[in-house]
């Protein structure tokens, strides 16, 4: 499955194997996984009755003193989904001509930003000469089931990749937030990063998950979700308990300096008779990857600043049968971009 770049932002973004895809959306995106960081709640609304309904009496016992201040809270998560595409959309054009990068060619997928024997992992996921185990022991270390780490990135274009999103994130540049949990972060499709993401899944990523997860990988990786985040006092510090609306998540730190802000693991979504508990420190130029839908979060940062780059990887073979986030099959809406990853029937 190979990816091309994004074609049309406002239509078909997708370009697989030479044909054009459209992506959408489930219906529950505006309504569900809302997270109340003050609370450490994700709830779904759908309208104040329902909401209150379900979710007072917890919001009461977690210290809740202002209702119409919960409420706006929520109010103002869900208008932003529902501008989102149109947002993200304006942010790439206003960007594509006002942003001057600092270094311009780190925007261009090489294979020398990578370390060799991270190259190698993925040729050999590629050409099937091992199987799943002997590549695991020959390259990977093992966190926890499932969960793997390997140096990915050399340190050069880490420290590059680092003061390009301080630069951003300095400029005057309107930018959408990542996600529902994370405020500090850049979407790739508005930083320009989305050609260098797409060849490093169609290369490197989409081999290594065809071969260490078959189940999710599917037919194939054919969108992504992918965004830096950045951890810093202040600002985001912590991660809670959560699950990633994806099949595979690929988790590389950039840097900084830093201490504390250690990833934990648990069990999958659904299995909680299971009891499990891992955790992993970052590291700079080390990718980490798992199960996306793998029970984890982020410990408190102590000092300093962590960034890291993430990609969702999306299969519609997969999650075309159940939506991750409502546990029901997907009810389509439309979707600019690739949406979250959700095709129609052919």
């Amino acid at each position: 499955m190979k990816f091309s770049k994004c074609l049309n932002p406002s239509n078909f973004v997708a370009a697989t194997d030479g044909k054009m895809t459209k992506f959408y959306r489930c219906d529950c995106f505006v309504s569900h996984n809302v997270f109340l960081a003050n609370y450490r709640l994700h709830v779904k609304y759908q309208n104040e009755r329902q909401f209150w309904e379900d979710y007072e009496g917890v919001l009461i016992e977690r210290g809740m003193e202002d209702r119409g201040k919960v409420l706006d809270v929520v109010k103002s998560e869900v208008q932003r989904r529902l501008n989102l595409d149109e947002n993200v959309t304006k942010n790439i054009e206003h960007a594509k001509k006002n942003y001057q990068p600092l270094h311009p060619h780190i925007f261009s997928y090489k294979r020398d930003w990578f370390e060799p024997k991270f190259l190698e992992f993925a040729e050999v996921c590629e050409d099937g000469l091992l199987n799943q185990s002997q590549i695991v022991q020959r390259y990977l270390d093992t966190i926890g089931t499932e969960i793997y780490t390997i140096k990915a990135l050399k340190p050069q274009f880490c420290a590059q990749m680092v003061q390009e999103l301080d630069n951003f994130n300095n400029s005057i540049l309107q930018r959408s937030r990542p996600n529902t949990m994370n405020s500090s972060g850049l979407i790739v499709e508005e930083f320009g990063l989305l050609d260098f993401v797409n060849q490093m899944i169609s290369e490197l990523l989409s081999p290594i998950s065809k071969v260490l997860f078959p189940e999710w990988y599917g037919s194939g990786i054919d969108s992504h979700k992918s965004f830096s985040l950045m951890y810093a006092l202040g600002k985001d510090t912590e991660l809670a308990y959560h699950y990633d609306n994806a099949e595979i998540t690929f988790n590389i730190c950039l840097g900084n300096k830093f201490s504390g802000a250690e990833v934990y693991f648990t069990h999958m979504t659904g299995e909680e008779d299971e009891e499990e508990y891992w955790e992993a420190d970052h590291v700079p130029g080390v990718v980490m990857f798992h199960r996306a839908r793998h029970l984890h979060g982020t410990l408190p940062l102590l000092s300093g600043s962590r960034y890291n780059l993430l990609t969702w990887l999306r299969s519609s073979s997969v999650r075309n049968k159940l939506c991750p986030i409502c546990k029901s099959p997907p009810k389509l809406i439309p979707s600019l971009h690739m949406g979250d990853g959700f095709t129609a029937p052919s």
